[in-house]
């Protein structure tokens, strides 16, 4: 997993795991604590379903590929900026949206956080919110409760797949249920995975027989044209710098500019190619229930591979 100073799946899976007593629950319902006022009668709160699944794969098969999954339910006053809110608690991830390649912070990657996202003047508090599971192919996984780690931002709980090897396949239909609580209305959302990545080859050679990059040459990748609403990252980190590039995935090509590579001054790079695949949806409120519902599932399916810089 990619290391950033945001909160992530590696980290959750590693000290999460460790703290908390496994608890058959769907997802995370957060509520804004501390001295907020509440949002007015007439005003609808709003309720941000944030779900996220991983999968890495290691391009020569060095090692297991794995697979996790974390959803985020956060309850907010009407008032509320959501983008905000959940970027300043390092509750989501933010892809760069300008296309092409860029020289980027340690905490800002394909799995990061921005960098430079407003602070919260009061801590959310990660809340329970009923048993559910996430179905795919055929496959159902449960969910589990974890302490939070300690944040500035947010406390509380957070809800995964137990550890990072589970059933959650690439070109599926997937099902993430919840039962619901006190504060969450049961859900049920359907979203379709995108296929892993096919075809990569890096300055030509396919990506599992790859075994360098140039210093300060220009490197070319392909693979296999995706999906036009899908995104592939790729991303060069060595060890003083990273290397963010954002590639339209029906493009099926994109470069590194040499201006770039030339800042690999480190003896090897971590290269990880990712197909993203984001969907966000809206749901307006009944009469009987002053809630909107806004969801977005996130699918993050990664080949890596080590290269010398040369």
């Amino acid at each position: 997993m990619l290391t950033h100073a945001r909160v992530s799946m590696a980290s959750i899976m590693g000290s999460a795991l460790s703290k908390a007593s496994a608890v058959l629950l769907a997802s995370i319902s957060l509520a804004a604590c501390g001295g907020a006022d509440p949002a007015p009668a007439d005003e609808p709160t709003s309720l941000q379903a944030v779900l996220s699944i991983e999968r890495m794969e290691d391009a020569g098969h060095a090692s297991t590929s794995s697979a996790s999954a974390m959803a985020q339910f956060v309850v907010l006053p009407a008032d509320a900026n959501a983008d905000e809110t959940l970027d300043a608690a390092g509750l989501r991830s933010q892809l760069p949206d300008r296309r092409g390649c860029s020289e980027v912070a340690a905490d800002m990657s394909p799995r990061g956080g921005a960098a430079g996202s407003p602070s919260l003047t009061e801590q959310l508090e990660l809340l329970e919110a009923g048993e559910g599971s996430i179905q795919a192919d055929g496959t159902l996984t449960r969910l589990a409760l974890n302490l939070f780690p300690s944040s500035g931002s947010a406390s509380g709980v957070i809800y995964t797949t137990p550890d990072q090897s589970a059933p959650l396949p690439p070109d599926a239909r997937y099902a993430i249920r919840a039962t619901g609580s006190y504060a969450i209305p049961p859900l049920d959302i359907q979203q379709d995975a995108p296929g892993t990545l096919r075809d990569v080859t890096v300055g030509g050679v396919p990506l599992e027989r790859a075994t360098s990059v140039s210093l300060g040459q220009p490197l070319d990748i392909t693979w296999a044209e995706g999906e036009h609403s899908d995104r592939v990252f790729v991303e060069l980190a060595g060890s003083d710098t990273t290397i963010v590039c954002n590639f339209a995935d029906e493009d099926g090509s994109g470069s590194v500019p040499s201006a770039l590579t030339t800042k690999l001054g480190s003896d090897s790079v971590r290269l990880a190619v990712h197909r993203v695949r984001e969907s966000v949806r809206s749901q307006e409120p009944t009469r009987a229930e002053a809630l909107i519902l806004e969801t977005m599932v996130r699918f993050d399916f990664e080949l890596t591979s080590t290269l010398h810089v040369d």
